[in-house]
């Protein structure tokens, strides 16, 4: 086990080394994309009555000050993170991300309050996003109806079917508002609930890099019918690529519940939004399951930083949601241009 352990990090070294004027590149373009979302920001802010100083100074400080809080708040980002960048290398566009963590969620919630099994809880949250997503990823393959409109449609379907649940069948009787709820002795730390979303990202990182379906995922997304003539088949690489997706979209929206909320409230407003972030935080990370860690930390803290300005300054949340798009947008548009520019150059080919 060591030997194979100091074989993969001597391949991990060589990897870094051999690459190292590519990450350099990659770094510098952040950094200036970093400065131009800021200056921007700073610019509007400025032009609309608000010290962009004082606004930055508040969302960095306070965004990232309790790094317990900031990693558990970063988890679902990059669970949902992964559940886009993951297929997008297949060539698939999941934006079901949402809906998958919605079913991670519910399905992870009653197994670990059925079974007072927080863990058990996790699993199920696994297996329902990958359902869930394999569903969108099947009605591709197999009808050839595009993935983009069956996730907008199943992300309604499972947000109304979900609160219809909690309501009729798994209500709290204490708070109506509320479904039942995880007991507490049974949640995990937020220390606990961050250390999870890292190993599922580590295996993500693994599967895609160190195996053989990771490779034909890869190689399907960046020249299908290079995949076809090697004699991989890309319908393959899409399903595996959405159940593992979708699986880890699941498996985010447990994470929530058992180690935040302890339950669904009726509104949904603890999931709400979360699996169209991760479409930011996915491109933020370069498709890189790596990266998405580290976006999806520093997406955290501008979201928790937003919050406060709102609360000391009495800004309107409108004026946090431009800034966090605006520096967002900037360090994600190079690289989104670069796989558009792929892209059309694919279906120029075909």
């Amino acid at each position: 086990m060591s030997e194979a352990l100091g074989s993969w990090f001597k391949g991990f070294l060589e990897q870094v080394r051999i690459r190292k004027r590519q990450y350099l590149l990659g770094a510098l373009e952040i950094v200036l994309s970093a400065l131009t979302g800021f200056l921007v920001a700073a610019l509007i802010l400025y032009f609309i009555g608000y010290d962009p100083w004082y606004i930055f100074e508040i969302m960095l400080t306070y965004g990232f000050s309790d790094l317990g809080y900031l990693g558990t708040r970063a988890a679902p980002l990059i669970m949902t993170g992964l559940a886009f960048s993951i297929p997008l290398l297949a060539g698939v566009f999941n934006i079901g991300g949402e809906s998958q963590l919605y079913m991670g969620a519910l399905l992870g919630l009653y197994v670990a309050y059925v079974t007072h099994n927080v863990w058990l809880g996790l699993i199920a949250g696994f297996i329902a996003g990958a359902l869930w997503g394999g569903l969108i990823a099947a009605l591709r393959v197999y009808r050839g109806i595009n993935e983009v409109i069956t996730a907008i449609m199943l992300n309604w379907t499972a947000y109304y079917t979900i609160i219809y649940i909690i309501l009729v069948y798994l209500p709290n009787p204490k708070q109506s508002h509320l479904s039942v709820q995880i007991p507490v002795s049974e949640m995990i730390s937020y220390g606990e609930t961050f250390a999870l979303a890292v190993v599922g990202a580590l295996i993500a990182y693994f599967i895609l890099y160190y195996t053989d379906i990771g490779y034909k995922i890869r190689v399907s997304g960046a020249n299908p019918r290079s995949a076809v003539y090697a004699g991989f088949s890309p319908k393959t690489a899409i399903m595996a690529s959405m159940l593992l997706g979708g699986g880890l979209a699941g498996y985010g929206g447990t994470l929530i519940i058992a180690g935040v909320t302890g339950s669904i409230d009726t509104t949904m407003s603890t999931l709400y939004g979360l699996g169209f972030t991760g479409i930011g935080v996915g491109l933020l990370g370069r498709n890189h399951p790596i990266g998405i860690i580290f976006s999806g930390l520093f997406f955290a803290g501008l979201i928790i930083g937003g919050q406060w300005v709102e609360l000391l300054t009495g800004a309107p949340p409108y004026v946090t949601d431009t800034i966090t798009g605006i520096i967002v947008i900037a360090l994600s548009m190079p690289y989104a241009y670069r796989l558009l520019v792929n892209y059309m150059g694919r279906l120029g080919k075909k």
